[in-house]
């Protein structure tokens, strides 16, 4: 337990979450937000309670007395030896005095120095402030990306995201990854920072996303159990395309009639936001089906969709971009190997909604990182304007 002394003398506790805490820690987000953040697990009892029993999360809690005034939560992938915070929040009243910073300080020993159960963790925090960027960055975060449109409280907010390494990480990373021009931008970012090696360049050709075929249709699966049992099937017989996306279920499955195409996705329908966790391509080519299915996403809902991409895979890369994902973020050291290297991953995003950075204020990283994803929504842009001569336009 840990005692931060405030200002005025008072005392607060920080403790782990307990069942009995579910009540005060909905109280807790409700009386910050007013009902308006997403996430479920901050608001619904059973979902507060699995966290609370699940040895892989690791909920702590800021009291003054009995009441709460503050809450962080940290989810452990043990496999990966990779954490996430999340859902940071203290009373108006109480900020500006250390309580955060303490209680995340707190949890970082834990985690990497006193148990060594992770060697990264990493977090998200809103940019309609300042302060979240500069208080984990007092903490040994580093800013790695930006993500555009990702949220909506408010409205739909840009979020940075922020890593924190252990001691000695970034010796067992992959050296030398191999990126496509899209991605070098954000890579040289990053190097800057964490004084990397340099990148294998790749350079493959640009596929025009207005001819990837006929539209393919999609039909959508929100039966959990169903879905769910289907995802581990794959998965267990190796028959999964790709699956990585940490600390995500998926709850749909977009697929062709025939299977030859398959898209399991976490989608959250407060605010629209969807991941790809996984997916199964048979006979449909992988760009097209990509692209086809980013376009079914957006017209049942979804307004922002976003995957993570292997830095040694540049064939999955150029694929990406070319169905109209754009980078918006880099993240070395993220996944150990079965050879015991981490290995660097590039997140991509597409966004359904007119991109708004007036609310913003960007640390200057985090500046540099919007630079570099404005100059590649610009080439997409420019790329994907029809040809003066085509013929629907003259005709």
């Amino acid at each position: 337990m840990i005692r931060i002394t405030l200002q005025d003398g008072r005392v607060i506790h920080c403790q782990a979450g307990q069942p009995q805490d579910i009540p005060g820690i909905i109280d807790l987000y409700q009386r910050v937000y007013h009902g308006k953040y997403t996430l479920k697990e901050v608001s619904d009892p059973e979902a507060i309670r699995s966290r609370l029993d699940d040895p892989n999360y690791f909920w702590t809690l800021a009291f003054l007395g009995k009441e709460i005034i503050g809450s962080v939560i940290f989810s452990i992938d043990p496999v990966n030896k990779l954490g996430k915070l999340y859902a940071a929040v203290v009373l108006p009243e109480f900020r500006g005095q250390d309580v955060m910073r303490s209680i995340v300080r707190q949890g970082l020993e834990r985690l990497t120095e006193r148990t060594r159960t992770c060697d990264v963790l990493y977090a998200t925090t809103r940019t309609v402030s300042v302060a979240p960027q500069v208080v984990l960055e007092h903490l040994d975060f580093f800013p790695m990306g930006i993500f555009p449109n990702v949220r909506k409280v408010e409205s739909f907010e840009t979020h940075g995201l922020e890593i924190y390494f252990r001691r000695g990480c970034l010796d067992l990373r992959r050296k030398r990854p191999q990126l496509v021009p899209e991605i070098r931008e954000f890579y040289k970012v990053v190097r800057d920072v964490l004084h990397l090696e340099d990148e294998e360049k790749v350079d493959l050709p640009l596929s025009d996303p207005r001819k990837m075929g006929d539209p393919l249709p999609f039909e959508i699966d929100d039966d959990a159990r169903r879905l769910r049992k289907r995802f581990d099937a794959l998965q267990n017989k190796d028959q999964m395309d790709k699956v990585f996306f940490p600390f995500m279920e998926p709850n749909l499955l977009f697929h062709t009639p025939d299977r030859s195409a398959e898209f399991f996705v976490n989608f959250n329908d407060a605010d629209g936001f969807g991941v790809i966790i996984g997916y199964k391509i048979g006979t449909t080519d992988l760009r097209r089906a990509l692209m086809w299915f980013a376009e079914v996403a957006a017209r049942s809902g979804m307004r922002y969709i976003e995957m993570l991409v292997n830095a040694f895979r540049p064939d999955l890369q150029r694929i990406a971009v070319d169905a109209r994902f754009l980078p918006t973020a880099y993240f070395p050291a993220m996944r150990m190997t079965e050879r015991g290297e981490r290995e660097d991953y590039a997140v991509f995003s597409r966004s359904f909604e007119s991109l708004d950075f007036m609310n913003m204020n960007l640390v200057d990283t985090n500046r540099r990182f919007l630079d570099a994803f404005m100059k590649c929504w610009y080439e997409m842009l420019v790329r994907c304007q029809p040809d003066f001569d085509e013929e629907w336009r003259i005709g």
